[in-house]
């Protein structure tokens, strides 16, 4: 049922992903993050380099530094998204897995006046969920990432593991990443599916790319000028684009969550529309959650105020505001 805002799930779920989110929500739980992949770029111009072709400002970074950047189109559409750890001598960034060839060839496409060389992406990721993600850490004897609000920072013990601070708790990264997840489990952290980090994901609102990060999508709709764009910095590819949305205001769109009626799930890409029939945006990516039930993230007008009803398809959801709020059983 649902109170407002705030939702319990009545739809049965699998007991591991209900496990899993338990285990998160109380302490920590490890995922294996196949749906990622690395890639390291070296050399003395790499950070020159990353700062003339993407949205972040990179040229002053240090070793141990952190961030999160887009490449975008001519018209400031979403190409890639990825995020980096500065090493000694270069960088390792991971990304979407199946964005990974196609974002090393990119790369390597244009580094011909610098002194940059783009490896190989390989597999190699894990996810800590949950409020013991430090301590779980620790003990396997992995390094912690400093804390704070400040600029991002890494922890980086070498060119195959990075480990990287996240809303949900902790990213390893790198060719290192397997036997790290075996040095958690056995130090007694338990394995969740990635089905549980997808669910967290959509319950904190948090856009992936090839689902909400897509070339069609600008990066002000999707909330990353203050994540994954320098707004001080130009000279970018779309960085015109940025530029003129920001100055001018809002977008005609906002990511959104969907808190669904029923039981099912909308396909991502199903339009929106109004009870009376007018456009109200389109599904992008939808979860059974545990705690929440049927929701969904999706990109709505900004016309169509939070807490109106909407259409996707013949199903009926509210539009809520992110993230979701979970309610709390006492």
């Amino acid at each position: 049922m649902r109170n407002g805002d705030r939702y319990d799930g009545s739809v049965d779920q699998p007991q591991p992903l209900v496990d899993a989110l338990a285990g998160a929500r109380a302490g920590v739980v490890a995922v294996d993050r196949a749906d990622l992949a690395a890639l390291t770029l070296t050399g003395s111009e790499v950070l020159r380099y990353l700062h003339t072709v993407s949205t972040q400002h990179t040229s002053e970074l240090a070793a141990g530094d952190a961030a999160e950047a887009l490449l975008l189109s001519p018209k400031g559409k979403i190409e890639f998204a990825f995020r980096l750890a500065v090493l000694d001598g270069g960088v390792l960034l991971d990304t979407r897995a199946e964005a990974a060839v196609a974002l090393a060839e990119r790369l390597a496409r244009f580094v011909f006046r610098y002194d940059v060389a783009v490896g190989s992406p390989g597999p190699g990721a894990l996810s800590l969920l949950g409020p013991q993600t430090d301590a779980a850490l620790a003990g396997a004897g992995l390094p912690v990432p400093p804390g704070g609000d400040g600029p991002g920072r890494a922890a980086v013990a070498g060119p195959a593991l990075v480990v990287h601070r996240t809303l949900l708790g902790a990213d390893v990264v790198g060719g290192a990443a397997p036997d790290a997840l075996r040095r958690l489990t056995g130090s007694g952290v338990p394995e969740a599916p990635l089905d549980a980090w997808e669910a967290l994901r959509v319950e904190y609102g948090l856009p992936c790319w090839g689902q909400e990060l897509t070339d069609d999508v600008i990066a002000e709709e999707a909330g990353l000028l203050g994540s994954h764009v320098h707004l001080d910095k130009g000279c970018y590819p779309g960085q015109e684009t940025v530029a003129r949305v920001h100055n001018l205001g809002q977008v005609q769109r906002r990511l959104a969550g969907l808190a669904l009626e029923g039981d099912e799930l909308p396909a991502p890409g199903t339009a929106l529309v109004t009870e009376d029939g007018r456009r109200a945006g389109q599904v992008r990516s939808a979860v059974l959650h545990p705690d929440l039930g049927p929701v969904a993230l999706a990109y709505v007008r900004r016309v169509v105020p939070t807490g109106s009803r909407v259409l996707a398809g013949p199903l009926a959801a509210k539009v809520v505001e992110l993230p979701f709020v979970v309610a709390r059983h006492t």
